[in-house]
């Protein structure tokens, strides 16, 4: 986990001089980060999360009972989340015994997710990580925007070094729980082309012979929930894709950024760190 953050860290430098390209390695990150400030509960449709990225979807969920297994069962469902999530607590059980005091041992691991996510955002989105934090829950006006960005989730990814298997399908949930190993995890995406790759649009639920379809999960919540509409944002997403803009470009990258600008203020929450000011 050192050696890829000491990767991620060096990549970072090129931001402004290259385009910015994502990895395998953002996706495990922005997803758990995604799970860390939105659960939505569909009978209720509202967010039942805090909206700030101080790992509760690890260490508060179900009264604190499973953060050793990776805390929200959504947190398993995919294997570059599901490795993050691990390397996360995993560092927690590191953090744990050096300080003896699990209270600065979440602090501490918190800390490593926002340096880790730090350099994803500033990579993949062209832009400087906040520097300043809103006192506010983000809203569904964000949610749908980060939403939009499940263009980019790759159906298929490389395995490297391991016997007999070359490719693994990030729906299968059988195989949801493959810890990934540098090598995978820093490997390129393919550019976002306006579209969800064809296996999110039949994720097979355990045990019953449904399938769901995310594309139009989603866009029935963007359309219900926001002033956007799915097939305008994925056409900008391709736009991106093609190279004729950046995602900072785009018509609603102001709700991505007042929903991190949301996510990283710590008033009130002692798990957070304090260094950013918040108004």
């Amino acid at each position: 986990m050192r050696l890829l953050s000491i990767f991620l860290t060096v990549s970072c430098l090129f931001v402004s001089t290259a385009k910015a390209d994502f990895l395998l390695h953002d996706v495990g990150l922005i997803g758990l980060m995604s799970h860390d400030i939105f659960a939505w509960d569909h009978k209720t449709e509202k967010n039942t999360e805090n909206g700030r990225l101080d790992l509760s979807t690890i260490f508060d969920h179900d009264n604190g009972k499973r953060w050793e297994k990776g805390g929200n069962p959504k947190n398993e469902e995919n294997a570059p989340v599901y490795t993050v999530t691990m390397e996360l607590v995993q560092f927690y059980k590191d953090s744990l015994k050096t300080f003896k005091d699990p209270v600065r041992a979440r602090q501490e691991t918190v800390i490593h997710f926002h340096e880790l996510l730090r350099v994803s955002y500033e990579r993949a989105f062209g832009l400087p990580f906040p520097t300043e934090g809103i006192d506010g829950i983000p809203n569904n006006h964000e949610q749908a925007a980060l939403r939009s960005l499940h263009d980019i989730l790759p159906g298929r990814i490389k395995l490297y070094d391991r016997f007999g298997r070359k490719e693994l399908v990030l729906t299968n949930f059988l195989t949801a729980k493959t810890m990934l190993n540098e090598k995978e995890l820093a490997q390129e995406l393919k550019p976002f082309d306006g579209d969800y790759d064809q296996e999110y649009k039949e994720i097979r639920i355990p045990m019953t012979n449904k399938k769901l379809n995310l594309k139009e999960i989603d866009g029935k919540f963007i359309e219900k929930f926001s002033p956007y509409k799915q097939a305008d944002m994925l056409l900008e997403l391709k736009s991106v894709g093609e190279s004729h803009k950046e995602l900072s470009d785009l018509t609603y990258a102001h709700e991505l950024v007042s929903m991190f600008s949301k996510a990283v203020c710590g008033k009130g929450n002692r798990w957070m760190p304090q260094a950013i000011p918040c108004h």
